[in-house]
């Protein structure tokens, strides 16, 4: 849990400014993009203007949120104050994240992962919690803003897709009763599984089938990976593998799974996934990632030809006795 009187002075510091910065991290998430547009929401509620950075693509798979269209790559300008949210380092934002740029206007940090490498002048951080969402939420109740239905929907869907549907260890009476007070405020279960579960492009189809085809089980991992060429020929943007890793984790001989995509730059784009029996957590930290013990994920340098077996390195230091 973090300490009420670094909310309090979150707080404080978000009312005091009038133009405020929020930036969502690189491969982003449900709870990433629907921590950033709640707190967007209710800052603007108070009057307040907010420019929401992203230095990479959006997964189409959110465009039903409201805001979604207005994050766009952008560096830190001449605003009072920088959030980042749901990162757990600096590199995580790209080139959101700038420090000479932001100066020594005051820069805040508000996450979730046990990962986390505090970077903030001010940083808001519990590894408790299930989600970044539910922190947010906390926030915006100390700023004294009623949660109208599409702050009420950008939260819940944060606090869905990072618990995996409430199924992930972290989740906790006090996750299912913020869900059940957003559901009172507007949002729908529903329409969150609907949108995020159940819809996909064709393009992202067509590179679900291949990473399922082109998969690996060793031992009890199992992992694919595509490059940037073939997802290409695909009709992929890289926004469209975010689920992939989940679906690997539904064969039954496997307990951690791993997606690899390269990017147009040659990095590659890192996705793991375990059961409530391992921790995936130390080896995406290994790999100058992080995360949770379920989740995490990292941004791995090239050549992607030797991606995977890194990745299976790290697993395998991480796991023996």
């Amino acid at each position: 849990m973090f300490d009420p009187q670094v909310l309090q002075v979150v707080a404080a510091a978000l009312k005091d400014a009038r133009v405020i910065f929020i930036a969502a991290h690189i491969q982003p998430d449900g709870d990433c993009v629907g921590s950033q547009l709640a707190l967007g929401h209710a800052l603007r509620a108070l009057g307040k203007e907010v420019a929401l950075a992203l230095d990479d693509k959006l997964p189409d798979n959110l465009n039903f949120l409201n805001g979604f269209r207005e994050i766009k790559p952008r560096e830190p300008q001449a605003e009072d104050l920088f959030v980042y949210v749901d990162g757990s380092d600096t590199g995580r934002y790209g080139k959101a994240f700038n420090r000479a740029r932001s100066g020594a206007r005051p820069v805040i940090l508000i996450d979730h992962h046990i990962t986390n490498e505090p970077f903030g002048d001010l940083n808001l951080v519990d590894p408790d919690a299930a989600s970044t969402a539910e922190i947010i939420f906390q926030v915006i109740r100390a700023l004294d803003v009623p949660f109208s239905p599409d702050m009420a929907q950008a939260l819940l869907t944060g606090i869905v897709t990072d618990t995996m549907g409430f199924r992930t260890t972290p989740t906790t009476p006090e996750t299912l009763e913020q869900g059940a007070e957003l559901v009172r405020a507007g949002a729908s279960i529903p329409e969150i599984i609907d949108r995020v579960y159940n819809r996909r492009s064709y393009a992202a189809l067509r590179v679900l089938g291949y990473a399922i085809e082109h998969s690996q089980l060793q031992a009890n991992v199992i992992w694919s990976a595509i490059d940037y060429k073939t997802l290409q020929t695909f009709g992929g943007n890289g926004n469209g593998t975010g689920g992939i890793v989940t679906q690997l984790l539904t064969v039954a001989e496997a307990d951690i799974s791993f997606f690899l995509a390269e990017k147009a730059d040659g990095k590659i784009d890192l996705s793991l996934r375990s059961r409530v029996n391992a921790d995936v957590s130390n080896a995406a930290r290994r790999l100058g990632g992080g995360g949770h013990k379920q989740a995490a994920g990292a941004t791995l340098p090239p050549p992607f030809e030797t991606a995977a077996q890194r990745v299976l390195t790290a697993l395998q230091q991480e796991t023996k006795p």
